[in-house]
């Protein structure tokens, strides 16, 4: 590089170690159906994201006044609410859903109304096979749907992370290479469009990539070898993948409207 160029490499480096405290968008206030949640049982099994979302509904029930029991286990629901577990490792899908599938015909499964069960933006990276993923996530919830018939699994679209913007991202264009999370969210991106096509009808599907690249505005979305690829709004993140308490509560909005929505057995 030149001296020149060398300059301004260094001097971008340096400013974007400044980083302004953006403005926080306002706390969504979403209506939601609780009466779609009395009596029902649901199993949810995930990991950090997943957290998240359940803190959203704990911070929804408050606001409306509801009780909405939330229990962690890995056994069969023992009664109204939502049981939830960790499941399997990060950066490891396939195990995940192994897990899962464990989880649920060892008792999980029994009394459920409603099972789901989330993997991570952790889980993708440039490696992945996205389609193999897909592949075996949609296999596992349709055995499982087959075998346990009063239960309803509901399908999670992977979540999203924010790309990396600025000074940094337009450095490494210059040298050839591509920012963070661009590639990555391309893989989330071909598991996303492969389940949401197996279930987008009938009520199956919670779209928690959806309306992590909307953050309640417009559709967040970035170009990635000539495709627009969704990333995560970054208004809904304070660390680039998990959510902030607005992304909680836009998140745990759709969950328990998707979960309302779905009939009880």
């Amino acid at each position: 590089m030149t001296k020149a160029w060398k300059w301004i490499a260094l001097s971008l480096i340096v400013l974007s170690g400044c980083n302004p405290q953006e403005e926080h968008m306002t706390t969504p206030h979403s209506a939601i159906d609780w009466s779609g949640l009395s009596g029902k049982q649901i199993v949810f099994a995930h990991q950090s994201v997943g957290t998240n979302i359940l803190s959203g509904v704990e911070q929804l029930a408050r606001r409306d006044g509801i009780t909405l029991p939330i229990q962690e286990q890995r056994g069969a629901p023992t009664g109204f609410g939502i049981t939830h577990f960790n499941v399997g490792r990060n950066e490891d899908p396939l195990g995940k859903i192994s897990d899962f599938s464990a989880a649920m015909d060892a008792g999980a499964a029994r009394g459920a109304d409603i099972a789901l069960m989330k993997l991570c933006y952790i889980d993708f990276n440039t490696g992945t096979d996205a389609p193999e993923v897909a592949k075996a996530y949609i296999s596992s919830l349709d055995r499982l749907t087959q075998k346990y018939p009063d239960t309803h699994f509901i399908a999670v679209t992977a979540p999203l992370a924010a790309v990396q913007t600025g000074p940094k991202a337009w450095i490494k264009r210059l040298l050839g290479k591509q920012p963070a999370q661009y590639v990555e969210n391309a893989k989330r991106a071909e598991f996303n469009q492969l389940v949401r096509e197996h279930y987008k009808s009938g009520g199956r599907l919670f779209d928690l990539a959806r309306v992590e690249a909307d953050g309640g505005g417009s559709h967040t979305v970035v170009d990635v070898a000539g495709r627009e690829i969704e990333a995560l709004d970054p208004t809904l993140t304070d660390d680039g993948g998990h959510l902030n308490e607005r992304g909680e509560l836009l998140a745990a909005t759709e969950f328990l409207n998707v979960v309302g929505a779905t009939p009880a057995k």
